[in-house]
């Protein structure tokens, strides 16, 4: 028991501490390619996506609206503390508990450090929903990949414990967790080299917690049968 918890502290410690420095290589490889290119490339594709009156994609203001809010930290947090009860309270799941609580708090403590020192403005528009704060990376899809993506990593797991085929499950929650990163660019709240930063470091942190989820699942009975 011991060495699980040992493993389990490790790679998370090390998916958190993964999760900041990515964000940090990114932003020193944009500026290796040329930071006037990137922010070029990213206007070029801002204003591409970002929905004028006229173009018929402008109908799905309101779905987006409603997407996006799944990334916000309110949001969030709600789904986090129900989630956590559910595991911990109901369930005495205190791995998947910690993990989801951890998830939240890493991810959106990890973002507000990082915008605090790369201070990146959002793009010059017009924006579709009320914003405040600097844009690189995106909190919502450092959300949608770190956060919401550990939930689907859970759910894969428990799946295959059923015995049951995750592929379906997999499938719908990458969709979504795009979904919701897009929704950042096409109400014009961020650039989207900050959305790709933000899914790379929350991807990163699942990559991470996967170990520990893997390792869990091998030495679990149902595993064995």
């Amino acid at each position: 028991m011991l060495k699980i918890k040992n493993h389990s502290l490790l790679w998370t410690s090390i998916g958190l501490v993964s999760s900041f420095i990515v964000i940090f290589l990114i932003a020193f490889l944009f500026y290796i390619i040329d930071v006037d290119l990137i922010q070029k490339l990213d206007v070029r594709i801002q204003n591409f996506l970002f929905p004028s009156e006229n173009s018929w994609y402008y109908n799905l203001l309101p779905l987006m609206r409603v997407v996006t809010s799944f990334g916000s930290f309110s949001y969030s947090l709600m789904v986090a503390l129900a989630f956590a009860c559910y595991y911990i309270i109901y369930r005495s799941r205190y791995l998947e508990g910690n993990i989801v609580l951890l998830s939240f708090l890493g991810m959106w403590g990890i973002n507000a450090l990082s915008k605090y020192i790369v201070r990146r403005e959002r793009p010059d528009l017009d924006f579709l929903i009320s914003v405040s704060g600097y844009s690189f990376p995106s909190g919502h899809a450092m959300v949608a990949a770190g956060f919401y993506g550990s939930l689907l990593l859970i759910a894969v797991y428990s799946q295959k414990q059923k015995k049951e085929d995750p592929t379906l499950l997999i499938m719908i929650g990458i969709s979504a967790i795009f979904l919701l990163g897009f929704s950042r660019i096409y109400l014009g709240v961020h650039y989207p080299s900050d959305v790709f930063t933000g899914f790379i470091s929350g991807s990163v942190w699942v990559v991470c917690i996967n170990k520990v989820f893997r390792t869990e699942f091998a030495l679990s009975p149902s595993a064995k049968h």
